[in-house]
C-alpha cells in the first residue's frame, strides 16, 4: 500500500464520490467548504458549505450536485429550496439524466433544468434513505418507517413494496437489479429478491447494521456495524436465505463503512478507532490486510478505474492509498 497523499477539510469527512471516470474526487465534509480533488490529492475546486452543515453530494451532468441542513440543493451554478426540512443526500440516476433528494415525507426528482413532475410530494413515511436501481434508471426504492417501496418514474402507485412491520434506515440495490437490501432500526437486514418476490430477514447481528454494500457482481452483500464485517454470498437460486455468512474479524471498534471496488472486487472496510481491512475474496475463502491509520475512518470510496482507495476521517483528513 502506497500513500499517494492527503487532503484536509473542514470537519468530519462525511462522503466520498469519484466521477464516473474517476477524474475527480468530491469530498463532503460535515461543515464547511465541499471540495474537488484530483486523484493525486490536488485540490482543484471549492464549493460554499450549505448552513447548519452538509448533506451527502452526488456528480450530476458534469458538475457536482450539493444539499445540506439548510434544506437547499446546489447544481450548475442554481439553487432550489423545495420546501422545509433537512436535505441529508442526493443522488444520480445511472444513466446521469436525473438527480433525486429525499426531505420529509417527500422524495424530489430533478432534471438538469430543475423539479420534474417524477417527484413524490407526500409520500406515507418520511425518507430515511433511497437509491436507484442500478440496472433500470427510471425505478427507484425508498425507505422508511413503513420498510421500503420500489417506484417507476411517472408513476404515483409503487411498483412494488416490502412491508416487514418496522422501520429501515439504510438501502443498497445491487447492480444486476434483483437484490434489494436494507439496514433496520433493529440489528436486522431485509434482502428482498426480485424474480422470485420474495423477502428475507436476517437477525442476529451484534448491533445496528450502519453500513451495508453489494459487490460489483451483485454476488456478495457486506454488512457493518460491529467490530466483525459479515459477508453474505447472493448466488444461486435463494441466494443468501439458509447460507452460511463469511465473518472477518480484525477491527477494534464499530465498522461504520464499506466499500467494494469496481475494479477488483476486494472489500474495503473501515472502523472508528481507525483500522483498515482491505479484504481479497478467493474460492471458498477470502485474505484481509489490515492497516492501523492516525484516526477514525468516516468515510471509502474506491477509484472507478484504478486500484485506488479514497479513505475519509472523523479528524477531516482524507487519504488516497493506492493498492497497486
Amino acid at each position: 500500500m502506497k500513500n499517494i497523499g492527503t487532503i484536509r477539510a473542514a470537519d468530519h469527512v462525511l462522503h466520498l464520490a469519484w466521477t464516473p471516470t474517476g477524474d475527480s474526487l468530491a469530498i463532503t465534509p460535515s461543515t464547511g467548504d465541499i471540495l474537488v480533488a484530483d486523484a493525486t490529492a490536488g485540490i482543484i475546486q471549492k464549493f460554499p458549505a450549505h448552513g447548519m452543515g452538509n448533506g451527502a453530494s452526488a456528480w450530476f451532468h458534469g458538475d457536482l450536485a450539493t444539499c445540506g441542513f439548510d434544506g437547499k440543493i446546489r447544481w450548475a451554478g442554481q439553487e432550489w429550496k423545495p420546501g422545509r426540512g433537512m436535505i441529508e443526500r442526493v443522488k444520480t440516476s445511472p444513466d446521469g439524466t436525473h438527480l433525486a433528494a429525499g426531505q420529509g415525507r417527500a422524495l424530489h426528482i430533478l432534471d438538469k433544468s430543475g423539479p420534474t413532475d417524477f417527484s413524490l410530494p407526500q409520500l406515507p413515511d418520511a425518507v430515511a434513505d433511497f437509491i436507484w436501481n442500478p440496472a433500470k434508471s427510471n425505478e427507484i426504492a425508498t425507505v422508511g418507517a413503513g420498510g421500503a417501496r420500489m417506484w417507476r418514474l411517472g408513476e404515483k402507485e409503487p411498483f412494488a413494496r416490502f412491508d416487514w412491520g418496522g422501520a429501515s434506515i439504510l438501502v443498497d440495490w445491487s447492480h444486476t437489479g434483483r437484490w434489494l437490501a436494507t439496514a433496520d432500526q433493529t440489528a436486522s437486514v431485509h434482502v428482498y429478491d426480485f424474480p422470485r418476490d420474495y423477502p428475507l430477514h436476517i437477525q442476529g447481528f451484534e448491533s445496528k447494521v450502519q453500513a451495508l454494500a453489494f459487490s460489483p457482481d451483485g454476488n456478495r452483500l457486506a454488512t457493518g456495524g460491529s467490530p466483525v464485517v459479515t459477508v453474505w454470498p447472493c448466488t444461486g437460486k435463494k441466494g443468501p436465505e439458509g447460507a452460511k455468512p463469511i465473518q472477518v474479524e480484525g477491527h477494534d471498534l464499530d465498522v461504520c463503512a464499506v466499500a467494494f471496488s469496481p475494479l477488483t472486487g476486494q472489500l474495503a472496510t473501515g472502523d472508528e478507532s481507525g483500522t483498515l481491512l482491505v479484504i481479497t475474496f478467493e474460492t471458498g475463502q477470502f485474505r484481509r490486510k489490515r492497516s492501523r491509520l492516525a484516526s477514525g475512518i468516516s468515510a471509502l470510496a474506491w477509484h472507478p478505474t484504478l486500484s485506488l482507495l479514497a479513505i475519509g476521517h472523523v479528524d477531516g483528513e482524507v487519504m488516497l492509498l493506492s493498492l497497486e
